[in-house]
């Protein structure tokens, strides 16, 4: 019995040691996990005069070896809404349905972009003006979170319409 009692302090101890190192390795594959999203190229468009809606846009990169999943946006410091949306052309008619996750594949990037895959901003309380930023945070399924400072580009949708009108009045 007194050869079991030395036994249990080097045990425990040892015992310890390996706990304390196989949790080290697995933070660090945890946290290679969690910086394993990157965000390049946000923005989000200024709204159209009397709307308080928007949309953002960006491309988001997975440099991990497993796909990882954005599940959430919001926007931090307000009340208004942020959807994750995929615009479908369906009988010729375009649509902008929720989704409710962006997979980006594993070591791919995924563009958000206008008619496609984006981030609705909806309810806004006031105005999106060009020059200014927008907050927003994107939570992914594997814990990581990432806090966005996108600048608001003045090209709204009326814009882009009078643009196109413009070109197709000229021919």
């Amino acid at each position: 019995m007194k050869r079991q009692a030395k036994l249990s302090p080097i045990f425990l101890a040892l015992t310890l040691w390996l706990g304390a190192l196989h949790c080290s390795g697995a933070a660090k594959q945890d946290n290679a996990q969690n910086n394993a999203i990157e965000a390049q190229g946000f923005h989000a468009f200024a709204t159209i005069d009397g709307s308080n809606i928007s949309a953002a846009f960006g491309t988001l990169s997975n440099t991990s070896e497993q796909p990882i999943a954005l599940q959430k946006a919001t926007i931090i410091n307000s009340k208004a809404t942020a959807e994750l949306h995929q615009s479908i052309k369906e009988k010729g008619v375009v649509k902008m349905l929720p989704v409710d996750s962006i997979t980006i594949p594993a070591k791919q990037s995924v563009e958000l972009a206008p008619g496609g895959l984006h981030i609705m901003l909806i309810n806004l309380p006031k105005p999106l003006e060009a020059g200014k930023t927008i907050a927003l945070e994107l939570a992914f399924d594997n814990g990581t979170t990432l806090k966005i400072e996108a600048p608001i580009k003045g090209r709204n949708i009326r814009e882009r319409v009078i643009n196109k009108s413009d070109k197709h009045a000229h021919h």
